[in-house]
């Protein structure tokens, strides 16, 4: 089974615009309402895609009631722990070129409900699969994802994705790591400039048992790192709508990959896919578009 961990679920209020004018009167042209965080975007990512998974982590609150009737009407099972107070609602304005999100604010985790999560996961059987994404909550110790992989079977597979100092601090033998460009800048503190140079980067990660490296370069495409060498991908052709979970969505199309028996190399032109699609949309990307831009794709091996 898949299991996806949002510790900081959000109520997502995506708003569409032509222009936005600070201090103005502004009209929306599209809106979105939806059940948010990067581990739900995972498992709802896998769904479009026919892949079961179970979203745990915690809600609260009448928006954690939206974010649990949404799965639930989408076909995702979820085992969540309640909170006191309200999930957060997050506000995303798209509008031509730009971005703007406003984050809410999360409810306190209390020691009693952490225990209550770590015993959901304490029963993970060898032949699962866990997806730890996004940012973890101020409550929390910043090492949680390293000590929830720590209590798991050797041969789990645990995916990390998040982001600084807390992908560092959490990483533990994964399946495999998520980071950008500007997060791997900002991790080691340099300019990587070239293909090479992010290649020699990812070398760290697998020193510390990683299996599988992803790393999303926007415009630029994406790279693939293992042991047996390295691939770039070139982002497929797309009117770009949205960013908001493409990263998520490269997670969910590997691992979809992974579980429906493809290389990991073709595993990877689904991530690339799986992410375009969700970037090309005003949601997350459908499994006709995404395989219609996986067909697109092709791999150039890299110098290692």
């Amino acid at each position: 089974m898949i299991y996806t961990l949002t510790l900081n679920p959000a109520l997502d209020y995506d708003i569409y615009m032509d222009k936005f004018q600070e201090g103005d009167l502004n009209l929306s042209k599209e809106v979105n309402i939806r059940a948010g965080g990067k581990g739900i975007n995972v498992s709802k990512l896998l769904s479009n895609l026919d892949i079961k998974s179970k979203a745990l982590g915690y809600t609260a609150g009448f928006t954690g009631d939206f974010i649990k009737k949404n799965l639930y009407d989408e076909g995702i099972e979820s085992d969540f722990v309640e909170l006191d107070g309200i999930t957060r609602i997050n506000v995303k304005i798209n509008n031509s070129s730009k971005e703007t999100e406003i984050a809410g604010l999360s409810p306190n985790i209390t020691k009693e409900a952490e225990e209550k999560l770590i015993e959901k996961i304490s029963g993970l059987q060898k032949d699962d699969i866990l997806i730890l994404s996004g940012s973890i909550p101020e409550s929390i110790e910043k090492n949680i994802y390293k000590k929830l992989a720590a209590m798991l079977p050797e041969e789990t597979k645990i995916v990390l994705d998040t982001r600084g100092s807390l992908l560092k601090e959490n990483l533990n033998n994964n399946f495999l790591i998520k980071p950008n460009i500007a997060e791997l800048e900002e991790m080691f503190g340099t300019e990587l400039k070239t293909t090479a140079d992010i290649v020699e980067k990812c070398g760290y990660f697998l020193e510390k048992g990683v299996k599988n490296i992803i790393v999303s370069m926007g415009g630029k495409g994406a790279l693939f790192v293992n042991k047996e060498g390295a691939y770039t991908a070139d982002v497929p052709k797309g009117k770009l709508i949205n960013s908001v979970g493409a990263g998520d969505s490269m997670v969910a199309g590997f691992i979809a990959g992974t579980e429906s028996g493809k290389s990991p190399e073709d595993s990877f032109r689904l991530a690339v896919a799986s992410g375009s699609a969700t970037a090309y949309s005003y949601g997350l990307g459908e499994k006709d578009l995404i395989y219609r831009l996986y067909n697109e794709i092709t791999l150039k091996k890299e110098g290692v």
